[in-house]
């Protein structure tokens, strides 16, 4: 696995590239591997990958806000509290399959769309805008 790194000033931490540090916090989710081992695979602290949780969390929140996810006007609501058990199960993991996939798609060509034009798209947090 290559780690793809900025090296910061001298005696400044390293900067590492935010589809890394994605693949990192995916990766922690999925559950295969803890929280130390993941250090000790990448070679990082278990500080860094907990901000880097904190950092993706946040991250998220920016790139889909909860109204996103609302279906399209055109098809028919159906709520969850109508189906049966197992029917409202498939419809959630259905929902949560879909939703997975929106957030790479998005991931990815932010990605592009940042090496391309060779500037950082996401905006930081903690930045305040222009009108304050």
């Amino acid at each position: 696995m290559e780690k793809t790194i900025k090296k910061g000033k001298r005696g400044a931490p390293y900067k590492f590239e935010p589809s890394f540090k994605r693949k990192v916090v995916q990766e922690l989710y999925s559950g295969v591997l803890s929280l130390s081992e993941m250090g000790r695979k990448y070679n990082l602290g278990n500080s860094t990958i907990t901000r880097w949780e904190q950092w993706y969390k946040e991250d998220q929140e920016q790139l889909l806000p909860s109204t996103a996810m609302k279906s399209s006007d055109k098809e028919p609501e159906i709520t969850v509290a109508d189906l049966s058990a197992p029917q409202r199960n498939e419809s959630l993991e259905e929902e949560l399959r879909q939703a997975k996939l929106k957030i790479i798609c998005l991931e990815t060509m932010i990605d592009v769309a940042e090496q391309t034009l060779q500037i950082e798209i996401r905006k930081k947090p903690g930045t305040k805008s222009s009108r304050e």
